[in-house]
């Protein structure tokens, strides 16, 4: 049997303009107070994969993938292609990195759009941006909308499932925050990749509501600089 949201076939909407809401307010106002510079800029930009060939392994906090069993689940190394879900993922967000005492150096003056599928055969990355030259200890996160648009290959309680998944944020915002410790030189490029890890957290899609979670969502963001 096959399960398909409302039957819409329509592709996702890109996502547009949107006010910013007042918890990112606060983080733009933090972000242009910080003064991170031990001298010079350098360049840093960031990467997006909808689900990396080699995921980086999920935070030690997730304990909900651990239920996740089979070929789609954290441990799908061995899968197959066919079992791996197909479709798009496009988000609006802004991203900041976080140094020694809180202070943030936002990576772009607006909001970033991306489009990602969801098999991790394309990334998509945001314009290069000069930042101080320092360490920086954490990157930020802030998800404002998630589109995510679901073909083929998810199958949940023996049911195949497609057309719009919901993330259901709680807020006009969504923010999630990894560990980094990266230092970025003068002169130099520094590349931040975000692994969205689709195929782990597409598993505890809801098959009647076609909804995840935030925290499930969220939880399963990795990152890594390479």
């Amino acid at each position: 049997m096959t399960r398909s949201a409302t039957e819409d076939t329509r592709p996702p909407r890109r996502v547009g303009a949107r006010r910013l809401p007042a918890v990112l307010a606060l983080i733009v106002a933090s972000a242009a107070c910080g003064n991170l510079t031990m001298g010079g800029f350098g360049e840093a930009v960031v990467v997006v994969s909808g689900d990396a060939p080699d995921s980086i392994p999920a935070p030690a906090s997730v304990t909900w993938a651990r239920a996740i069993e089979g070929p789609t689940g954290p441990d799908r190394a061995d899968a197959d292609e066919e079992d791996q879900p197909e479709g798009q993922l496009e988000a609006e967000m802004r991203l900041f990195l976080v140094g020694d005492g809180g202070s943030l150096v936002s990576l772009s003056d607006d909001e970033v759009e991306i489009r990602v599928d969801l098999e991790g055969v394309e990334e998509d990355e945001t314009l290069p941006r000069q930042v101080p030259a320092d360490a920086y200890t954490d990157l930020r996160i802030v998800f404002l909308e998630i589109q995510v648009q679901v073909d083929a290959g998810l199958v949940i309680d023996g049911d195949t499932i497609t057309g719009p998944i919901d993330i259901e944020m709680e807020s006009d915002s969504l923010v999630v925050e990894r560990p980094l410790s990266v230092t970025i030189d003068e002169g130099r490029r520094t590349e931040i990749f975000i692994d969205l890890n689709a195929a782990s957290w597409l598993q505890a899609v809801d098959p009647v509501t076609l909804s995840v979670s935030a925290a499930a969502f969220a939880d399963l963001i990795t990152i890594d600089v390479r």
